[in-house]
């Protein structure tokens, strides 16, 4: 049995206004969650502040239905951290970091939440949204200037921290490296740019609702629950916890093979979504959309889709753990007229969950036949996705089984995607690797067994 308490703690870092934006130089928020006694619980971190958006002179959007300005209803506030460091407080070892955390979270949140969680408690805690027009006049288009608006300070959020380290079972211990704990914690977000969260959704970058638009956080704070045990614990020598690590690339041909060497020793699952580069940091388009590779004609659907004809994936050059190429039906209709409708093969959908949690588990989820539809790549077309947003990505689990992962430190991953993409067109490609780690306690401190 434990005593448990709330611990509320503000940014070591915070501006004396208490405002904070990446537009004023502040892109980097540090919040110290110190070494004490107590063991916190990694699910019950939350990130709360109030969130609002202004035009270049500082005046809010309008209320108006003409404004143009928007971010993405599938991510809402955590369209906003670029990256999640955790270090360890007392030796600024890094225990886990998360880089492109928006799209990893473009991939993990829609499948293991569902529609309806996007209309109830993740709209009032994340501001996210399945119909964006709504999303947009209630978060966006909502500020403390206007007159009408009744939200003063912006719009309240309380947000988790989804990554290896919070969302485990196991309580963190806050104690001194010698006394098998982590010596307290250092919790950094970096913010993304302004660019990568809003943008027009008429896809114009220069118009006046977007141009130079940003976005500000005020009264943030970490709250999270803590546990004091009531009897000495024998110090620990090491604890094991999930991590995710992410990995970048682009490809731009029909034979797309990508390889990274991962150098871990316990993986999981792997998984990727993908994005025309052209689209990031651009004003006039959603650079957090996941979308199937597209060309860059798109004058009709058949000619915008490079939809993919086959998938394998490899270790160490060698098919694992399929042993077949994924071999989809989309290559014997891809030109018909009818190709906007295509959905996406099923078996590259349902790997690509089982990659993001096991599969036979999922109980809710908002990946559906209208979300993971082959598109055009055009704004109008995807701009407007239904149910949030496309939920297209490719993976595959390794071990689902034991649980203990497959070993990756001394082979490459690779993967090999056909597709149709004929023209120049290069795509960006976001790889996430779900992998088991410990961490081993001393008194010299602590270090990551990848």
């Amino acid at each position: 049995m434990s005593l448990r308490s709330n611990l509320q703690v503000t940014p070591s870092n915070h501006t004396s206004t208490g405002k904070i934006s990446y537009k004023d130089g502040n892109p980097l928020i540090q919040f110290i969650i110190g070494e004490q006694n107590r063991l916190l619980s990694g699910q019950s971190v939350r990130l709360v502040g109030k969130f609002a958006t202004f035009k270049e002179s500082g005046s809010p959007p309008t209320l108006n239905s003409t404004n143009h300005l928007r971010m993405s209803e599938q991510l809402g506030m955590y369209s906003i951290i670029d990256s999640l460091t955790i270090k360890s407080q007392a030796t600024h070892q890094v225990i886990e970091e998360i880089k492109h955390f928006p799209r990893f979270m473009s991939s993990y949140l829609p499948v293991t939440s569902s529609r309806q969680d996007s209309v109830g408690h993740m709209a009032m805690s994340a501001l996210v949204a399945p119909n964006f027009e709504n999303q947009q006049h209630t978060v966006v288009r909502s500020n403390t200037a206007n007159a009408t608006d009744t939200k003063k300070g912006g719009n309240s959020f309380a947000i988790n921290l989804p990554c290896g380290l919070f969302s485990g079972q196991n309580p963190i211990p806050l104690m001194a490296n010698g006394q098998g704990g982590v010596g307290g914690l250092l919790v950094e977000i970096q913010l993304a740019p302004d660019s990568n969260v809003l943008f027009d959704d008429d896809g114009d970058p220069d118009s006046t609702d977007v141009k130079d638009a940003f976005y500000e956080l005020s009264n943030l704070s970490i709250s999270c629950e803590v546990m004091t045990p009531e009897a000495q614990m024998p110090p620990a020598s090491t604890f094991e916890y999930n991590s995710i690590s992410s990995y970048f690339t682009t490809f731009n041909s029909t034979n797309a093979i990508v390889n990274f060497n991962l150098g871990l020793s316990r993986v999981l699952g792997v998984f990727g979504n993908i994005i025309s580069a052209n689209k990031i940091n651009n004003r006039g388009e959603n650079g957090l959309a996941n979308n199937f590779p597209v060309n860059s004609s798109q004058a009709t659907p058949s000619q915008g889709e490079a939809q993919i004809d086959q998938l394998f994936f490899t270790r160490g050059g060698e098919r694992f753990p399929l042993e077949y190429n994924i071999d989809t039906t989309q290559k014997d209709s891809s030109n018909s007229a009818n190709a906007l409708s295509d959905t996406a093969d099923s078996e590259i959908t349902q790997q690509y969950m089982n990659a993001i949690t096991q599969y036979s588990k999922l109980m809710r989820s908002q990946v559906s036949p209208l979300n993971t539809k082959y598109t055009s790549g055009a704004a109008a077309v995807v701009n407007y996705k239904v149910d949030g947003g496309s939920v297209a990505g490719v993976g595959v689990a390794y071990d689902v089984v034991s649980g203990q992962g497959v070993d990756f430190s001394s082979v490459n991953w690779g993967m090999n995607m056909v597709c149709d993409l004929t023209s120049d067109n290069p795509q960006a490609f976001y790889l996430f690797v779900h992998s088991k780690q410990t961490l081993a306690f001393s008194g010299n401190g602590i270090s990551v067994i990848r």
